[in-house]
């Protein structure tokens, strides 16, 4: 009797996980908007850069671009992610073609052997039907001795699937 119990157990957990995962299409088209943390003062205070993600889907992994509005803040450039799905839980990779930053409240980009990558990780919220979660920039600085330093810049983001209208 308590193998069963036992299997009847992990056979609910299994299910109540896959019923889950399929809830979760994340395939086809997502709108959402970033935010920028503390660190990058007035020039990121209360910005928030929309976006649009297309996504293709794998087994567990995806791959996608993404556009962002470059009129609030975004970086007008070719974008690809790459990442995945475990549970509600999700990470990708943002890669950019250039390398981009914020130098006197303005962005520069310019052709680079580093383009800039942008690391998200998050958490699908069901009673909300979005994802959630932050953003990190990873930054090395060099101090006036020639020593570098992470400084990681950071944020927040937001996105749900586009509906048919």
């Amino acid at each position: 009797m308590k193998r069963k119990v036992k299997s009847g157990i992990w056979t609910t957990v299994c299910l109540t996980k896959l019923i889950k995962m399929e809830m979760i299409e994340l395939k086809g088209n997502w709108i959402g908007y970033y935010t920028f943390s503390d660190q990058y003062g007035d020039w990121g205070k209360d910005k928030r850069v929309p976006f649009r993600m297309i996504i293709e889907r794998g087994f567990s992994e995806f791959v996608g671009r993404i556009f962002e509005a470059a009129e609030a803040g975004g970086i007008d450039d070719e974008i690809i992610i790459r990442g995945r799905l475990q549970d509600d839980e999700i990470e990708f990779t943002k890669y950019y073609s250039k390398e981009h930053f914020v130098e006197n409240e303005e962005i520069l980009s310019l052709e680079s052997d580093t383009p800039t990558l942008v690391y998200y990780k998050g958490k699908y919220d069901a009673s909300e039907n979005r994802f959630k979660g932050d953003w990190e920039i990873p930054i090395l600085r060099e101090d006036e001795e020639g020593v570098f330093h992470a400084e990681n810049n950071t944020g927040h983001w937001v996105a749900w699937q586009e509906t048919a209208k």
